[in-house]
């Protein structure tokens, strides 16, 4: 009986320690958000934006708008990736996209380089949401500073990210965004033609706090799915000097979709 004992006690050892060696390693940070892309792979998403603006004795300004993308990779590093392919808003030519670069920080097509300010794209852009913590659970959260404007925020923005969700067998994780900041976005016309009892006014705009929230998820990098609504309130200046309070609201969506997604 203590020989069986014995033997029990050794092989029950010699399996934990084998499941030991053969675990899983844990997922990081940067395996749930940084872009892992391989040469050939292919992507599309779909898209679409809404801006609205309400102000007293004004009809309701609204613009809606949305496209699809196509992407092949064609070069890929740890750190920049090309593209084949192009986005296209309806109603718009086609952009090609050409490369991402710095962790996806700056968008490179037809020989020119900009700072990629776009509020989603097909990639985790770490000047929207920072520098992947090590550490990835549930309730993890951090703090980014957007020092310049961007698609759908002014510039010396705050905004908090929050770990929702992680599913480290997908390497797939849900992040909230929340954030405020005041003025002008990104190439955002100063000016706003509005329409007052069926005649157009022009009028200046003069920007107030913004607040964004929304969620994102990522799967080894790559936006599966995003949303965002942006709220700010704004002042609308006529040329008589008078001056209108007035509430813009702004709603972004993307998804992924099946390759390809464009049109033709």
């Amino acid at each position: 009986m203590r020989s069986w004992l014995r033997f029990c006690v050794l092989f029950t050892g010699f399996l934990f320690t084998g499941l030991a060696l053969s675990a899983p390693k844990s997922l990081t940070g940067d395996d749930y958000l940084t872009p892992h892309l391989k040469v050939s792979e292919s992507y599309s998403n779909v898209f679409a934006i809404a801006h609205a603006v309400k102000a007293e004795g004004f009809d309701e300004y609204v613009r809606r708008n949305g496209g699809s993308g196509d992407y092949t990779v064609i070069s890929a590093s740890n750190d920049a990736w090309g593209f084949r392919g192009s986005y296209h808003y309806d109603g718009q030519a086609p952009v090609p996209i050409g490369e991402l670069r710095d962790g996806g920080r700056t968008a490179c097509s037809e020989g020119k380089c900009v700072p990629y300010d776009d509020g989603t794209g097909l990639l985790y852009n770490p000047t929207l949401w920072g520098t992947p913590p090590k550490h990835l659970a549930a309730g993890v959260s951090w703090t980014v500073h957007l020092e310049k404007p961007w698609e759908l925020g002014a510039p010396n923005g705050t905004q908090t990210v929050t770990v929702m969700h992680v599913d480290p067998t997908t390497a797939t994780a849900t992040l909230r965004r929340e954030g405020s900041s005041e003025g002008f976005f990104a190439d955002e016309p100063p000016q706003l033609k509005m329409i007052r009892s069926g005649q157009t006014v022009v009028l200046n705009v003069v920007p107030g706090v913004a607040h964004w929230i929304g969620h994102t998820t990522f799967t080894k990098g790559v936006v599966i799915s995003d949303e965002l609504v942006v709220t700010r309130k704004d002042i609308l200046r006529g040329d008589d000097g008078k001056d209108i309070q007035a509430v813009e609201r702004r709603i972004m969506i993307l998804n992924a979709a099946p390759w390809p997604a464009q049109p033709g």
